[in-house]
């Protein structure tokens, strides 16, 4: 806030100082060897009017703007006069001296109005300033525990999943389920970095995604089929931690799927957007929560702003989410 009064302060001292002697100068009522002594007696003037406002304002904010404004008129007042009684101490002649400080001293005092305006608007800007950043901070803090406490919702939603299998797999095929729990503590100690983030690049989304990829090829053997079409230049591009990993999963959980009726599940770039699809094969019959994709959509909007697009057809289901670059 100083230095946006100091700026109003210097650029509108000398248009107040020009309006002011304007009239003198028109009608030429000052001899012209003595204008340099009025032109700096009104500089000097304003330029302490300025002085003594800039200090109220700064430093007690905490009073009533009435009281502010009689303060300030007040101090114009007190040092106007005290101006005036020193003028006739010193060597100044008592006709120069009512031409000279007289004036400026009326002048300032009446532009003291449009200072004390110039002020307010400064003060006015500076708190509404403060107020938005303060509210933009909140909402930031606000959105980023909303995503942190969606984020912790996903963790026990996976593991529970995954350590259903493993105990199926234990029970069923014991040396596969070796491979697989090798595959899952990999899978979870980059998840237990990932988690750290709000945001990661596609690169390591999609190594992300390949990890969940591995363990349920331990799983469904050649069952499904997953691939991706995406240029080199898409990967540096920044998307919400475990969307496209939902997303796969979501397919795996929602079919039933054999090596005759494979799942198939594709992802595509188009217009810096993903387009994440599936076929939909003899859907299971279980009871969907609607979690993981909830999750993701209220991720992606409080990230992005725009919901995730999501698609459903008899044959296929697909999802699109906005790359951030």
């Amino acid at each position: 806030m100083k230095r946006g009064l100091l700026r109003y302060a210097i650029l509108s001292t000398p248009i107040l100082a020009i309006y002011a002697l304007s009239p003198v100068l028109i009608f030429e009522v000052t001899p012209r060897p003595e204008l340099p002594t009025l032109i700096l007696g009104m500089f000097v003037n304003i330029s302490i009017v300025w002085s003594i406002n800039i200090l109220i304002t700064l430093q007690l904010q905490h009073l009533e703007k009435w009281k502010r404004y009689s303060l300030s008129y007040l101090f114009q007042l007190l040092f106007q006069l005290a101006l005036f009684f020193i003028s006739d101490f010193i060597t100044i002649k008592q006709d120069l001296a009512e031409k000279y400080l007289s004036y400026p001293i009326l002048i300032s005092i009446s532009f003291n109005a449009v200072i004390i305006l110039l002020c307010n608007s400064v003060e006015n800007a500076f708190k509404k300033n403060v107020a938005e950043i303060e509210n933009r901070e909140l909402k930031f803090q606000n959105s980023e525990a909303q995503k942190q406490l969606l984020l912790r919702q996903l963790h026990p939603h996976f593991l529970f999943n995954a350590l259903s299998v493993l105990k199926s797999l234990i029970k069923e095929r014991p040396d596969t389920a070796e491979d697989y729990s090798i595959k899952l503590s990999d899978f979870l100690r980059y998840s237990a970095r990932a988690s750290a983030q709000t945001l990661v690049s596609l690169s390591e989304e999609l190594e992300f995604t390949t990890g969940y990829i591995e363990l349920q090829k331990v799983r469904f053997e050649n069952t499904f089929t997953f691939s991706t079409s995406i240029p080199s230049e898409a990967l540096n591009c920044k998307v919400p931690v475990y969307s496209i990993q939902t997303l796969v999963e979501n397919a795996f959980k929602h079919n039933y799927f054999t090596e005759k009726k494979p799942l198939n599940i594709r992802i595509d770039y188009f217009n810096n957007q993903l387009k994440i699809q599936n076929n939909k094969v003899s859907i299971k019959v279980t009871e969907r929560s609607g979690l993981g994709l909830a999750n993701l959509n209220q991720r992606h909007k409080l990230i992005t702003g725009k919901e995730i697009q999501i698609t459903e057809t008899e044959d296929s289901f697909s999802v699109t989410l906005s790359l951030i670059a």
